[in-house]
């Protein structure tokens, strides 16, 4: 019966019928040259074509995309299953900058897999046409009546379960194939067949690009929720309808998703697959990216965006999202959230890590806000981001935050090295480019051991951003320049219990800020505490924070 149903579905995007696409050769919808390149093959009765990746070399490891054909590439004949983005992905700079296999299966009926316990229809009886978005209704009326009709629709040819079967029984066995980068997409029918793809294997994909396609309203979004996505659709589309692909992102928009959802002004059904060659937005026709949360890769060139997506940081990204749930459930007094740094500035940002830890007030004040920003000890150099996560509301900046009970911002940058300068003032330039809210007379800096160092560095190589900071846990010593920083308050803590090399390097530095004429130098040694132990101390001294939101720039 499951496989009756979905033929009714599968009808509804039928044009014509089997028979009349085969009475004659069909016309290959690329160039010769193009066709050439995607040899043929056959597994299982379902025809395919591979294109191997440029300059092929056996002992390497390739990502691999699933392209899904639309109605237009359905047959038996292997020759329309190659669609207008296949040429493009068989462009030779592409091919050069981002070697992939592409697997272009063929299909005479739908995109499905027929084995997966996951079913992507209503049961009979389960929805009307008032459960349906205002869009959908003249769509979801045709939908519901043919599942009545079910009994007297042939079973559909889905073959998504033979291609998938094709790349774990064959392909990863004949060839190196990165299991963490195997991507699918499609455009019309293939756009559906790729939210197909993803609904019943989301564990499986580490991106998707569904183009024209249609996610159906009783289908659990959350399933997908953290499938790194970028929807394409024309929004005078009259074959699919844009309410297809803008109704679910507007589901996923809600869960925070991992989704992009990029809207075509004025274009038709066919011309939606200029998004398998987008290079940006382009405001002034109207082609314009919106995206569902902050975790998204703004990466505006789709093909760039698509090769940097893996399945390992796309189960990082599950996990880190699972912990921010708990500690949002758990703190009362700020909200924690991810800031994943832009692509374009990666390089500049040195060995900082992708995503930055960032709390702001549960009930937000009108006006300008401090910034607090906090840096790690060395442990969180070799630590995977969830854990970061975890220990930072644990005994670092997101638990002194939720502490604190202020009205300000914590920033908590992460890296995988010792913290440089350059790289922090990059970030931090982005930082108040981005949330115009912080007040640049009240930025703050603080940090324990390799995150004391870190501050110690940052204030010598620029005491104007600061109002006030607390290098601590380190034996600074001797090192920076005192003079420069005469007029910064300043707090250094250490454990009393910690390496006496240590004690001394904080009791230095004090030392040599007064002898500098600094006169808002202040010096806590806490007893017995060992390095831990006076980690946790700074990290839960809501009197320190108190005195630092006391300076402003200039006062």
């Amino acid at each position: 019966m499951r496989n009756l149903i979905s033929a009714a579905i599968l009808l509804l995007f039928v044009a014509l019928p089997v028979s009349a696409q085969n009475d004659k050769q069909p016309k290959p919808a690329v160039s010769a040259e193009t066709l050439a390149l995607y040899e043929p093959g056959e597994f299982k009765g379902m025809k395919y074509r591979l294109m191997k990746p440029i300059d092929f070399e056996p002992g390497k490891t390739y990502p691999l995309i699933l392209s899904l054909h639309g109605a237009g590439g359905r047959g038996t004949q292997n020759i329309k299953s190659l669609r207008n983005w296949n040429e493009w992905l068989a462009d030779e700079n592409l091919r050069r900058e981002h070697p992939a296999f592409v697997l272009a299966p063929q299909s005479n009926g739908s995109w499905l897999d027929n084995t997966s316990d996951v079913q992507i229809y209503p049961e009979p009886g389960s929805i009307t046409v008032e459960d349906l978005p205002e869009g959908m209704r003249k769509f979801g009326a045709r939908l519901i009546g043919r599942i009545d009709e079910a009994g007297a629709v042939r079973e559909p040819y889905g073959v998504l379960d033979e291609a998938l079967e094709l790349i774990d029984a064959k392909l990863t066995e004949q060839y190196k194939i990165d299991a963490d980068r195997v991507y699918v997409l499609g455009h019309s029918m293939g756009g559906m067949g790729t939210f197909t793809a993803i609904y019943q294997h989301p564990d499986r994909f580490a991106a998707a690009i569904p183009s024209a396609g249609i996610f159906f309203p009783w289908l659990d979004a959350k399933r997908i929720q953290d499938v790194p996505i970028w929807i394409f659709h024309g929004d005078a589309d009259p074959t699919v309808d844009y309410i297809g692909s803008s109704h679910p992102f507007q589901r996923l928009k809600k869960l925070k998703a991992n989704a992009k959802f990029t809207t075509l002004k004025d274009v038709k059904h066919n011309a939606n697959q200029y998004g398998f060659n987008y290079t940006g937005d382009v405001p002034e026709k109207g082609y314009i990216t919106e995206y569902a949360s902050d975790r998204v890769d703004k990466t505006d060139h789709v093909w760039d965006w698509l090769f940097k997506q893996s399945r390992s940081r796309q189960e990082e990204d599950a996990a880190l999202n699972e912990t921010l749930e708990g500690i949002n459930d758990r703190f009362k007094n700020v909200d924690v959230q991810l800031v994943e740094w832009p692509v374009e500035l990666q390089e500049e940002l040195g060995e900082l890590k992708r995503i930055a830890f960032m709390a702001t007030p549960v009930e937000k004040p009108e006006g300008k806000l401090p910034l607090l920003i906090t840096l790690h000890g060395g442990g969180g150099r070799n630590m995977s981001l969830n854990q970061q996560l975890e220990r930072s509301a644990k005994v670092k900046g997101l638990e002194l935050a939720e502490l604190a009970e202020k009205d300000m911002i914590l920033l908590e940058p992460n890296t995988a090295a010792p913290f440089d300068p350059a790289s922090l003032n990059t970030m931090l330039d982005y930082v108040l480019a981005t949330y115009p809210e912080i007040d640049t007379n009240r930025i703050y800096l603080m940090g324990h051991s390799m995150g004391g160092i870190g501050t110690w560095t940052w204030i010598n190589a620029s005491p104007e951003r600061f109002a006030a900071a607390s290098p601590s846990g380190i034996g600074i010593g001797d090192s920076g320049n005192a003079q420069r920083l005469a007029d910064l308050p300043i707090w250094g803590m250490v454990g009393g219990a910690d390496n006496p090399d240590r004690v001394a390097g904080i009791k230095r530095m004090v030392e040599r800020l007064r002898e500098a004429g600094n006169q808002r130098v202040k010096y806590t040694e806490f007893p017995g505490a060992n390095h831990a132990a006076a980690n946790a101390a700074v990290f839960s001294s809501v009197e320190l924070v108190d005195w630092m939101l006391g300076f402003s720039k200039g006062e």
